[in-house]
């Protein structure tokens, strides 16, 4: 029998491996093209380059400052430090116990000792490996001596890890996990405790708190039933320790906080504290300041940004604050899905009464007025069964002593000069060192406006300049000048006249070392003293009274824009509703938490963002794009913002150019404009996404933003702004998500640490520095979280209600300076709505204020986008936001279907991408270019490799089918 022939099978083998894989890595390389840019940055590869064929010579307008990176690294080291020095404040030395001297044997005390809160986490993060530990920066130089087997113990312990371990990395608020995890005693050996002696000069504990981005501290109970601000058990335990032992000539305590705790305990005989320093999140070296402050190499000069009060939960801005949800929240998700996140309210109702505003206020009419305001009733008093500010508060904001005196105070202030012109207020104020050490002084003005009970709302006393002298020697002295905008010491009246006015009626400027000294000090002009009530008798040498004899109308913004009210729909008013505000007029209007809040119908509309987008397609719109004009981005640097040249220049752009720079953080590469991509990261506390480009390592931890404010120095915080752009610059960032301007309006909020302060004016003149700084650097500064995001819980979505006043006089005031003074060229939104509208598409605040009052062409960018519907593209371009900061596709996606069938999203994409290429283009994002480069895309080599792949594969599937057939011929 003959033999059969080969059917072909192996071929047709071949033929089905092949195809499949063929097919398998045709769909894989597709996919991966289709997200080629994430690929790209996951695993490298070059998309595009840049080709220039005339080689002319790149740009640089923002070089770096010439300096070797070990030449910086060492300069900003020691400008941490300085800032550090400058911001720690020291609030009691009893008997002059600071400074210690050289060579003093010292035990340090608390776990914490060994593992300090560096700042906060998320977006303040910090790489911890950089960090001098206390006892390093206390033995540099032989300073002093730490007892090495209590610092031992404590490094070693193994007990569980506490809510303030982890150099401040990380933090939980799990309900199992909240717990101190301080060392208790029954752990302390006899070992331990033998070691005191030979280490008795000075013990020093350290306590601890932090927060971060996420998620407040907690306001309830907290580990033993304490709250988590006030002294805890363990702590108490570690006190009484260090006094039981009765070997230690003096104890010290330091403060490592940027949340004010309740220090009511440190004037309490049981504990015997001698002295204490408020050292706040001290940054990768800020310790070493520590030690030059205990040491007396540096006399401590910083004040308070925040009432220290005896109960951290007193305030009335703490009575409503954390999670409130509508009682109709069901109908809510049904109505506009659970995505647009409108299910969480918070109500400010306690107006303008925030931080010291309250506090002092309560105190002055407790003074002037008891019995009708009743400024001494229950409402409001946690320290005691009726309110007393002696009760109430520990140390008022701006408090701060220094060493050179027996009292802490060295320094001598007299009002020498004062003028008021049409616009503004000069004080000048000579400064004498009458102590017996060098030091700096820091000059605070504060103003008090006349009140008519039941008329407009107005703080007893409130901050409206400061200053900072030079380093005076005993005997010198120094005259600084303070100016001050009448804007800043006017009540906006958002009732009647709808904008800002100096009532008619004496107006008292007071210097004082603190908000509450100050007071005092204008209670003294009144003629009163300690028999109608002070606390302490003032000085009426230390104020200046000026008479307005009419009223004053200033609602003429400097852009020339109307001042006028923008958030009327910010106040459960608009809705219907009745707030019931705090107000002086009566004290038992002490707030309670405003719960059962139904949403109505019109609130509930005004929350879907996306539902009030109303697309537009007129067939006649006279938009360019796609132009072959040969203009590139880098040509662009200079050109003013209403040059012609925009035109044409923004003509070569694609509509899915445009949505791709919208939504995309304007990081991605743009062929058709040879438009580089950029980066723009985080964060307060320095550059901690990114790492040096000379080496690898990571950019400067600098001290926290309340450390920062605490220095009330506006020179050394431009200079910090100087050396974060240095960073920005040297780590090829070109935008920084930073400086954080909110305010503290509780002590728990979990981004009180990369916050300035309680006081909207000075976060803004801290805040405005600091820009100046980074921006003269060419780095965007996006200052955040504009605006009214002043706690964690509910961010996303939380309905955030005030009335306008509330919000010109304090939480816009943060951002006021940052945007006139400084000419912020970015900030960014905030996920909460204000009243029901998203911040993102509130046009009052993004048009009428940014683009009208303040006159600002800088990028409104988003907190990170990821919510399409809360965060609606379309919505925000039409409203004023111009940029959602991600570098994902999800928001480019969720316009995708509307390009080409919008003119009007067509028309706002564009005018964003004016804006947004403007300052870029006059930043350090041109660094490096040549203006005639062109940018062209390429393959990156894991594409080649695919389609190399796949043309192998090809081959031999072709190649095994030609096989098939031929056989067959046969």
């Amino acid at each position: 029998m003959k033999k059969q022939k080969n059917s072909g099978r192996w071929q047709r083998g071949i033929i089905a491996a092949t195809s499949i894989m063929l097919a398998a890595c045709t769909g894989i390389t597709a996919g991966a093209v289709s997200y080629k840019s994430l690929l790209c940055t996951a695993i490298g590869g070059e998309m595009y380059k840049m080709v220039d064929k005339e080689s002319s010579n790149s740009i640089i307008p923002y070089p770096n400052n010439g300096q070797s990176l070990e030449e910086w690294k060492k300069e900003a080291e020691n400008l941490v430090e300085e800032t550090e020095a400058e911001g720690i404040v020291l609030l009691k030395n009893e008997n002059s116990t600071l400074p210690l001297a050289e060579g003093a044997k010292i035990s340090l005390f608390s776990r914490s000792s060994t593992d300090l809160v560096l700042g906060g986490t998320g977006a303040g993060g910090l790489d911890a490996t950089k960090a001098v530990d206390l006892k390093t920066a206390l033995e540099e130089d032989g300073t002093f001596d730490v007892n090495d087997n209590l610092w031992d113990f404590y490094k070693s312990y193994e007990g569980k890890t506490g809510y303030v371990r982890n150099n401040g990395s990380t933090y939980t608020t799990t309900a199992e996990e909240l717990f101190l995890g301080e060392v208790p005693q029954s752990e302390y050996t006899d070992q331990i405790r033998e070691s005191y002696s030979s280490y008795s000069d000075a013990a020093i504990i350290v306590i601890s708190r932090i927060g971060g981005e996420g998620t407040d501290l907690p306001k309830g109970d907290f580990g033993d039933g304490t709250k988590y601000l006030a002294l805890q058990e363990q702590e108490k335990n570690l006190l009484n320790e260090v006094k039981e032992s009765g070997v230690f000539d003096k104890t010290i305590v330091l403060i490592n906080s940027s949340n004010a705790m309740e220090l009511g305990w440190m004037e309490q005989e049981e504990y015997g504290v001698d002295a204490c320093l408020w050292i706040g999140g001290v940054g990768q070296n800020g310790t070493c300041a520590v030690a030059d402050v205990l040491s007396g190499k540096v006399n401590p000069s910083g004040h308070l940004v925040d009432t220290y009060v005896a109960d951290s939960t007193s305030s009335p801005a703490m009575q409503n604050f954390g999670d409130y949800t509508f009682t109709n929240a069901d109908e809510i998700t049904q109505r506009i899905g659970a995505d647009n996140l409108g299910t969480k309210y918070v109500v400010y109702r306690e107006g303008i009464y925030v931080g010291y505003r309250y506090y002092e206020t309560r105190y002055a009419d407790s003074v002037l007025d008891p019995e009708g305001t009743n400024a001494k009733s229950s409402a409001g008093a946690f320290a005691g069964k009726t309110w007393n500010y002696k009760d109430e508060v520990c140390y008022p904001f701006g408090y701060g002593l220094s060493y050179g005196a027996d009292n802490g105070l060295p320094f001598e202030q007299k009002i020498t000069s004062t003028q008021m012109s049409d616009d503004s207020l000069q004080v000048q104020v000579n400064v004498t060192n009458a102590g017996d050490v060098p030091g700096k002084s820091v000059v605070q003005l504060y103003a008090q406006q006349p009140y008519i009970k039941g008329g407009i709302e107005k703080a007893a006393v409130q901050l409206i300049g400061f200053a900072k002298t030079d380093i005076l020697q005993p005997g010198d002295s120094e005259t600084v000048t303070i100016t001050a905008d009448k804007e800043d010491f006017a009540s906006y009246d958002y009732l009647t006249e709808k904008t800002y006015v100096l009532e008619s009626g004496k107006y008292y400027f007071a210097i004082g070392n603190s908000s509450h000294d100050a007071l005092n000090n204008i209670l003294s002009a009144y003629g009163k003293t300690t028999e109608d009530g002070m606390d302490y008798n003032g000085d009426a040498d230390k104020v200046w009274q000026w008479d307005c004899a009419e009223k004053e109308i200033l609602s003429m913004a400097d852009s020339g824009a109307e001042i006028t009210n923008r958030f009327d729909d910010a106040a459960l008013e608009y809705y219907g509703y009745s707030t019931k505000y705090l107000t002086r007029s009566d004290w038992n209007s002490f707030p309670e938490p405003y719960i059962n809040l139904e949403a109505t119908d019109e609130m509930i509309e005004d929350m879907d963002a996306a539902g009030t987008y109303m697309a537009e397609k007129s067939g006649e719109n006279s938009i360019i794009t796609g132009a072959d004009n040969g203009i590139t981005f880098a040509q662009m640097n200079g050109v003013a913002f209403d040059d012609d040249k925009w035109n044409d220049f923004l003509d070569q752009l694609s509509e899915e150019d445009m949505a791709k720079i919208v939504t995309g953080s304007a990081l991605s590469t743009i062929p058709s404009i040879s438009y580089p991509s950029m980066f723009m990261k985080d964060g307060p506390q320095g550059q901690n996404q990114r790492k040096y480009l000379e080496d690898g390592t990571s950019a400067t931890g600098f001290c926290g933003e309340v450390v920062r404010a605490s220095t009330f120095n506006l020179e050394l915080l431009k200079r910090v702004g100087e050396a974060m752009g240095e960073d920005w610059l040297r780590t090829d960032t070109e935008g920084g998500y930073t400086p954080a301007v909110n305010i503290h309006r509780t002590p728990y909020s979990g981004r009180n640490f990369e916050y300035f302060s309680e006081d909207g004016f000075l976060a803004g003149k801290a805040a405005a520095q600091e820009i100046e700084g980074m921006q003269s650097k060419g780095i965007i500064c996006y200052i955040k979280h504009f605006m009214l995001n002043d706690q964690e819980t509910n961010r996303m979505g939380v309905c955030t209600f005030s009335n306008e006043q509330a919000i010109r006089e304090i939480y816009l005031k943060a951002f006021e300076a940052p945007f006139t003074d400084a000419k912020t060229k970015g900030t960014m939104g905030s996920y909460n709505r204000i009243g029901c509208t998203w911040s993102g598409t509130h046009a009052g605040l993004m048009k009428g204020i940014v683009r009208e009052e303040w006159a600002s062409s800088a990028i409104i960018d988003t907190d990170n986008a990821f919510f399409p519907v809360l965060q609606s593209v379309a919505a925000g371009l039409d409203n004023g936001t111009t940029m959602w900061a991600t570098s994902g596709t999800m928001m480019y996606d969720s316009i995708s279907d509307q390009l080409g069938k919008d003119d009007k999203l067509l028309e706002n994409m564009r005018k964003s991408c004016h804006i947004i290429l403007y300052n870029v283009a006059n930043s350090a994002g041109v660094n490096n270019l040549s203006p005639t480069a062109q940018i062209v895309e390429v393959m990156p080599y894991w594409e080649k490799v695919a389609v190399g792949v796949i043309a192998i594969l090809s081959f031999i599937d072709v190649a095994a089918i030609v096989s098939l057939i031929y056989k067959k011929k046969e």
